[in-house]
């Protein structure tokens, strides 16, 4: 539903343009009112509208000054002036804009009506997906190095989604590497120089890092580098397709390829010494990984920089102990269950959740690490009573589970999850239905106010759309069509008080005039208010 604002300081004028456009649009727009460019500034400063339709020639806030609020607020809301003949000049000025037009006070009512349908439908059309997306493309392209380091970065630090296909965001954001094969990491920390506090040094350095790179990079290798932070650069390295070693998995068959990186490492050190005064400490893997093991290695790349001792320059080739490997790969992993199941992120967890009961690890440690996530959880959120009516709670502090069969405590700890995840599906949807309640119970107790989308959001605190969206969800209709039905049931109810006359009952209901409350009766009555009073009665006797 697009949300439009009228605003005219006569208030005839905006009382019969507001009527207008209700008749003819009674569910497209979400309609208001102002007789005042200050009062009309209030509402744009409360929330987003698509079309304004303003007088042009207002005191204390014209039509003109208003427009330049609403290109700094709301720039691609569309603002129709409206005007008189010798007003023309006045407004030349201000058609020039994008999304600026203006309608003759003189106008028909069929003229003013298809004014405000056509620009409805400019504004369907740009919202539409395919231009959208072409925009965002477009943007996308100045954008792409950023995109690029983001995602890497994430994945370094297993924030990356599993759930999404890494192949398709690779090709999106052109990453020239496989995410289906086997990558090879190399750390660098840069060691001296200023370029740290001046912006343009770090421009300098950033263009500079990418002619090294193009100059001493191999064609047989896919060499891409980032910055995680102000001095600290990653390496992602694969062979080319084309490369006889990209055949084999096995971390002998990259012998050359390491060489070669190594070799690479050399040069690129020399030249920054020699181009920036900075030197390069560099920390190479010992082998390739998958990509879902990335996060791991680099953390204990990270550990080994910080091991080192003496003087850091030059390239060093890393030696992990497996063990501790195995314990960070763990570390990490497990951690990553517990932030899943804190933020509902079931697929996540299910996605984690399948690596870890895959890999042959020790079976203590393996229990004792989620033993420790669950029981964090159940204790962050107060669970334990609601979960102890639906599962055994004992298994997470007994030491001896790990006595049990394997496959039973797997089975055990993936269930328990299960029903923390469903426990926080109900607990949204009673957020979500006791909220939705509220605002009923706001409507019904407050017919002759402010009913606006953006008065109730304010009421509960949620976003107008996704207010919308969510009483939509739960009522099966729409906040206004809610609305109207509540008002035609009240006043059916008022009708019979036959001591109540139709402009009080108007007033009651928030209508702006008693013809205003008639017009809306009879078209969602079929009567008159008068005659339904009338009908009442001859029921009666």
């Amino acid at each position: 539903m697009l949300r439009l604002l009228i605003v005219d300081d006569e208030p005839d004028i905006a009382d019969g343009l507001h009527t207008l456009l209700q008749e003819r649009f009674p569910f497209e727009f979400e309609l208001y009112k102002a007789y005042s460019g200050k009062t009309a500034l209030e509402w744009l400063r409360r929330g987003k509208f698509d079309i304004v339709m303003t007088d042009i020639r207002m005191p204390v806030l014209s039509g003109l000054e208003l427009h330049k609020h609403i290109r700094s607020l709301w720039p691609r809301c569309k603002v129709v002036f409206l005007t008189g003949y010798s007003e023309f000049d006045y407004v030349y000025e201000a058609i020039h804009y994008d999304n600026t037009s203006y309608l003759l006070k003189t106008e028909d009512h069929e003229t003013i009506l298809e004014t405000i349908g056509k620009l409805a439908e400019d504004i369907a059309g740009e919202q539409q997906i395919e231009g959208l997306m072409a925009k965002a493309m477009q943007q996308m392209e100045q954008t792409l190095p950023l995109l690029q380091n983001e995602l890497l970065s994430e994945l370094l630090y297993g924030e990356a989604s599993d759930t999404l296909d890494r192949s398709d965001q690779f090709e999106e954001l052109r990453i020239p590497l496989d995410p289906k094969r086997p990558v090879l990491l190399m750390m660098a920390k840069l060691m001296g120089g200023d370029f740290g506090t001046r912006q343009a040094g770090k421009a300098q350095l950033h263009a500079g890092m990418k002619v090294i790179d193009e100059q001493y990079g191999y064609s047989h290798l896919h060499m891409k580098y980032i910055f995680v932070d102000k001095d600290t650069m990653v390496w992602f390295i694969q062979p080319a397709a084309s490369h006889p070693e990209e055949q084999s998995e096995e971390p002998a068959s990259w012998s050359g390829i390491l060489l070669a990186v190594r070799e690479y490492a050399e040069n690129a050190e020399a030249a920054c010494l020699r181009s920036f005064d900075i030197s390069l400490f560099c920390l190479l893997d010992r082998s390739p990984c998958e990509w879902e093991d990335i996060a791991d290695r680099w953390a204990m790349l990270e550990h080994e920089y910080h091991r080192q001792s003496g003087e850091r320059n030059g390239v060093v080739q890393v030696e992990f102990d497996e063990t501790e490997l195995s314990r960070t790969k763990m570390l990490r992993k497990t951690d990553l269950l517990g932030e899943y199941l804190a933020t509902g992120q079931a697929e996540a967890f299910d996605s984690v959740w399948k690596r870890i009961t895959a890999e042959p690890v020790r079976l203590e440690s393996v229990y004792s690490a989620l033993s420790l996530v669950f029981l964090r959880h159940i204790h962050r959120f107060n669970l334990q009573e609601r979960l102890s009516a639906r599962t055994d709670l004992s298994v997470l502090m007994q030491p001896s589970g790990v006595q049990l069969d394997p496959a039973s405590w797997i089975d055990y700890y993936y269930r328990l999850a299960i029903t923390i995840f469903e426990l926080q599906q109900q607990d949204q949807a009673e957020r979500r239905d006791r909220t939705i309640d509220l605002v009923k119970s706001y409507i019904h107790d407050h017919l002759g106010e402010d009913l606006s989308l953006v008065r109730l959001s304010e009421v509960v605190q949620w976003n107008p759309s996704y207010l919308s969206r969510a009483f939509k969800k739960v009522t099966g209709t729409n906040v206004l069509a809610y609305i109207h039905e509540t008002k035609l049931k009240e006043a059916m109810k008022m009708l019979f008080q036959p001591d109540l006359k139709i402009h009080e009952i108007s007033a009651a209901l928030g209508f702006i005039s008693p013809p205003h409350f008639t017009r809306f009766f009879k078209k969602a009555s079929g009567h008159t208010p008068q005659d339904y009073r009338a009908l009442e009665e001859r029921c009666k006797k």
